[in-house]
């Protein structure tokens, strides 16, 4: 199943009002309304980072291609690459002219080395990799199609920025573990659908700074954001 593809379709033909779920394993639900990723505009903690761009630019986990979009209508070379079958068919009819379907750690993906001069990371998507080492999995890939020199922009969920119980609950249930507090189990549900669970990981500003300096990024800045997000800029080692 692709659910999440699903409702972008369902959102591009104008079907509205038809929510995406994000439901953790205990429970926990995001609802979201697909209309988010439709955005004309960037949000607001994103535009400092999107002032930094310098094309080519690869956008990973595209989505809609709302970041793609924004840049292609400012001159900016740029190519997406989505999971979801659903959103790479979106996207595409949007008017995106480069975008590819496939997961950005797999090595057979055909990007060549060096190939652009920034990679960015927004909407929590540094956790595609499911788990620390996963993250660190995505990162070097990164480092490997980003040109020496080139940079990194990241948005992402500071999980530790809550005085909410059911989220301090999951984390210290994390930590007894021995486990990082922003590894979760997650699935999509849509119209009654649901899909398989699946690993995400939502590293923490010291984290990410320790994993992208193991991983061939020099750490520009890491620091809050908008609300509960951060943000962070790194450059490929020369």
């Amino acid at each position: 199943m692709d659910l999440f593809g699903n409702a972008l379709r369902d959102r591009y033909a104008g079907r509205r009002g038809r929510m995406l779920t994000i439901r953790r394993d205990d429970g926990h639900v995001d609802r979201h309304d697909p209309d988010l990723y439709f955005a004309p505009a960037p949000f607001a903690h994103e535009i400092p980072l999107l002032e930094k761009v310098d094309g080519p630019v690869l956008d990973v986990g595209c989505g809609a291609g709302r970041t793609l979009l924004w840049l292609e209508k400012r001159g900016v070379s740029a190519t997406g690459v989505d999971l979801s079958r659903g959103a790479v068919e979106v996207a595409r009819m949007r008017g995106c002219q480069d975008v590819r379907f496939g997961d950005i750690m797999d090595p057979e993906l055909p990007f060549q080395g060096n190939t652009f001069r920034t990679a960015v990371v927004f909407g929590n998507n540094i956790g595609i990799g499911g788990t620390y080492a996963g993250a660190e999995t995505l990162l070097r890939r990164l480092a490997h199609v980003v040109a020496p020199g080139g940079q990194l922009l990241v948005t992402g969920l500071d999980i530790a920025n809550t005085d909410q119980e059911h989220h301090l609950a999951y984390h210290q249930h994390n930590i007894e573990r021995g486990r990082p507090r922003g590894e979760i189990a997650m699935r999509f549900e849509y119209r009654g659908a649901v899909e398989d669970w699946i690993q995400w990981f939502h590293p923490e500003p010291d984290e990410l700074e320790r994993m992208a300096k193991a991983t061939g990024w020099i750490v520009e800045d890491i620091g809050p954001a908008v609300g509960p997000f951060y943000t962070g800029v790194f450059y490929r080692v020369e």
